[in-house]
């Protein structure tokens, strides 16, 4: 009698075995040449057959759950089911102050007998065009907005809210004889926070009805005007309204009118400048009257908020997270979740509850934002996202935004690669490095609040750039910008977090250069060379003569704890600094991490970002 089939292999090779093991069990192929057989083919045939539907039903399986699921259309279908709606993309946005005169008095009686309006009103549409450094870009009006005319004849719009990209609209008519209706806005770059819909209820009545998207369940009856967004396939959005039961249901020949703005995300981030700003927006006075005056512009704050439609990884991390916030912020996770969803562009979040502190501050949250863009979030963002949570706080409890403590790392390293087994040249496999370091940097070990850059990542990460590197000499090193007060009297405390290196002949802290008032000299600061058992000592104040020869200034300058890495500059005697070499007032001091493991942490508060522009690489050519 032959043999069972084992039906839980899935290797090619296996499943082969085993269908000519089962077939020499058989009275009919014992001494049957297998191998060198048409036989062969057929088998070959049968077990290829069999692997393709083992991995399709492994397939199916895992698309099936959120956490083992890769395709963007099942991640965004398994989230749904848990209440979860991807952050679709997000338009920077930025506040625009402007004001517009309606001519001098001789003019403005003749424009306006009957007195001057009241008010003027611009229109939703494009409002500013900018032409800046990374491209040009449109800035739209989303809601109509209405500024007071003075006696003077001046108007003046402050803080319009104002979004990157172009408005587009989409028309609906419900059609109850067609049952597989759907409302689905083609397009991937929505960004769902700008949506506007407007609903003509009666076919017969030209009067629309403006509707929201729900957000709370518990508040919606009958005749609540809500609709829902949800992702469908291709990361496009698709809109349902209510059943009569759960929000109003629309009637047969009901027309919908949308409109919403298509971005480019992040692209348009970090423009500013009042200048770059070029006004072309759909201004009418009260009375209906186009009006032609040229505006000028007063304030722009700097385009924040931009960002791409959230990744499958971010749906499949965050989900789950925000399934267990139940909209309402009670944990220090649940405010991460709600301020991601309410603000994209953030790069990381760290919460913590005031009672933690060293001296305990009960009721209050501390919130921690490092934005994808830049540094640090704009007054204006805070304010925004504070505003934002209000609807999910559970209890009086007060917030409060900090700016992160950005903790730079930066590599020094020399890359050793063998000419023999590759055509490129020293630049070239530079480049490669500088590639992977940056995947290396955007990846999670390292740009989060609490991360490890781990020193033999990095080394592994060097050597895996190009097949032709055949070792590195890496160190690491840290660096913290120095803000200057300029013009003003000051103390600085530069604190490392991280315990610095022993040098007993050199420096291992040094710092950019910046100038005193009235004094065209480049002064620097440095270390005094540490003695054997010293956890304290000098900074000095250097500059180099016309020898380029040090020379110490001062050699009391500043003091330094190298246990806890922590300088302090004009705490005896504060220091005045009248400009800086690096722009933005930017003082740059590094320092050398402990050699021991030499990973450096961030902790709390730190942002820990790896900088790959500002570190040093070379590549020499293996003679060994």
């Amino acid at each position: 009698m032959a043999g069972a089939v084992n039906l839980t292999e899935v290797d090619f090779k296996q499943i082969k075995d085993n269908l000519v093991n089962y077939l020499k069990s058989t009275e009919k192929f014992t001494d049957y040449d297998f191998e060198g057989s048409n036989l062969s083919v057929i088998l070959n045939l049968i077990a290829y057959q069999a692997q393709l539907n083992s991995y399709s039903t492994n397939m199916v399986a895992n698309e099936s759950f959120l956490a083992t699921a890769s395709i963007r259309n099942n991640v965004t279908a398994n989230a749904r089911q848990i209440g979860y709606l991807p952050t679709s993309a997000r338009a920077a946005i930025s506040l625009i102050t402007f004001e517009i005169s309606l001519g001098d008095a001789a003019d403005l009686q003749d424009l306006y007998p009957a007195g001057l309006p009241q008010y003027l009103e611009l229109r939703p549409g494009p409002a500013f065009t900018v032409a800046a450094g990374q491209g040009s870009f449109t800035f739209n009006i989303v809601d109509t907005q209405t500024a007071a005319v003075d006696s003077s004849g001046t108007c003046t719009f402050e803080n319009v809210s104002v979004y990157e990209g172009f408005i587009m609209e989409n028309t609906f008519t419900v059609d109850e004889t067609d049952f597989y209706q759907r409302f689905v806005l083609s397009n991937n770059n929505i960004d769902t926070t700008t949506l506007r819909v407007e609903v003509q209820e009666d076919p017969n009545d030209d009067s629309t009805q403006t509707y929201v998207q729900a957000n709370n369940l518990t508040t919606i009856d009958e005749d609540s005007r809500v609709y829902w967004v949800e992702e469908v396939q291709e990361a496009f959005h698709e809109l349902t309204f209510g059943d009569g039961l759960f929000g109003k249901k629309l009637s047969d020949g009901a027309v919908i009118n949308v409109s919403y703005v298509v971005t480019d995300g992040d692209a348009a981030n970090g423009i500013t400048g009042e200048a770059n700003f070029i006004f072309r927006g759909n201004l009418f006075d009260y009375f209906g009257t186009a009006i032609r005056a040229f505006p000028n512009v007063l304030s722009v704050s700097t385009s924040v908020g931009g960002s791409k439609p959230e990744s499958v990884s971010s749906i499949k991390f965050r989900a789950p997270k925000s399934y267990g916030a139940q909209n309402r912020c009670v944990t220090a996770g649940d405010y991460a979740v709600l301020i991601r969803e309410i603000y994209p562009g953030v790069e990381d979040i760290y919460v913590y509850g005031g009672e933690s502190l060293d001296i305990p501050e009960y009721g209050r949250v501390y919130i921690v934002i490092k934005p994808s863009a830049g540094e640090y979030l704009s007054n204006s963002t805070k304010a925004y996202i504070k505003n934002s949570l209000e609807p999910y706080r559970v209890a009086s409890i007060d917030l409060v935004f900090s700016d992160p403590d950005i903790l730079y790392v930066e590599a020094d390293s020399i890359v050793y690669y063998d000419e023999k087994t590759t055509k490129k040249d020293s630049s070239a496999i530079i480049a490669e490095v500088k590639q992977t370091l940056t995947e290396f940097a955007t990846s999670q070990i390292v740009a989060k609040f609490g991360g490890t850059v781990k020193y033999s990542r990095i080394i592994g990460a060097i050597d895996d750039a190009d097949q032709s590197i055949t070792r590195n000499v890496t160190s690491l090193r840290m660096r913290k910008n120095m803000i200057a007060a300029e013009n003003t009297l000051a103390s600085y405390e530069i604190c490392f977090e991280n315990a610095l290196r022993e040098n007993f002949a050199g420096s291992i802290v040094t710092s950019t250069g910046f100038y005193f008032a009235d004094d065209d000299t480049v002064y620097y600061f440095e270390n005094e060379p540490q003695t054997i058992g010293q956890t304290v000592g000098k900074i000095r104040l250097i500059k180099f003569d016309e020898f380029n020869e040090k020379v110490i200034i001062d050699p009391d300058f500043g003091e330094i704890d190298y246990e806890l890495g922590e300088i302090k500059i004009g705490y005896q005697t504060p220091i005045t600094i009248a400009s800086t070499v690096v722009d933005g007032a930017v003082v740059e001091v590094r320092a050398e991490p402990v050699a021991s493991g030499k990973d450096i942490k961030a902790q709390r508060n730190v942002f820990l970002s790896f900088d790959v522009a500002k570190s040093s690489l070379a590549a020499i050519v293996e003679t060994e």
